[in-house]
């Protein structure tokens, strides 16, 4: 699984050192490459701004802050992102701009996370709101 042209690099934003493991094997797994895992806010936002990936996948609560500063920069770069969450009713705290990302749940389920980074990865320059 690459995205067209690129060498299939998915930033991984987890607070969660062993889920993010987990994620990161996944990902080199499905031939991808993943930058981080990064577990911090500010780090995590500096990262989206200067590096260069395809996709992200963004932990909702980075150790009791939200991950949607992140979604405003990777929204304005027109980097695709998905969620993956352990909260359960979450689309009433997800802005409205971000709503169209996919929700992963924790623990995912590797086939579904399979199809949706290939999907998101295949809309990589399409704009964010694409991802449904």
């Amino acid at each position: 699984m690459k995205a067209k042209g690129q060498n299939g690099r998915v930033l991984v934003v987890e607070d969660n050192f062993l889920m993010a493991e987990v994620v990161c094997d996944f990902l080199r797994d499905c031939d991808l490459e993943p930058v981080g895992p990064v577990g911090e806010l500010a780090e995590a936002m500096e990262l989206a701004r200067t590096s260069g990936f395809d996709g992200a996948i963004l932990d909702i609560n980075l150790r009791g802050r939200f991950c949607f500063p992140i979604c405003s920069i990777l929204l304005a770069r027109r980097i695709p992102f998905i969620f993956l969450t352990g909260y359960g009713d979450r689309r009433l705290m997800i802005p409205s701009e971000f709503r169209g990302a996919t929700i992963i749940d924790k623990p995912f389920e590797p086939s579904e996370l399979k199809e949706v980074l290939s999907r998101m990865l295949n809309l990589a320059d399409d704009t964010p709101a694409r991802m449904h």
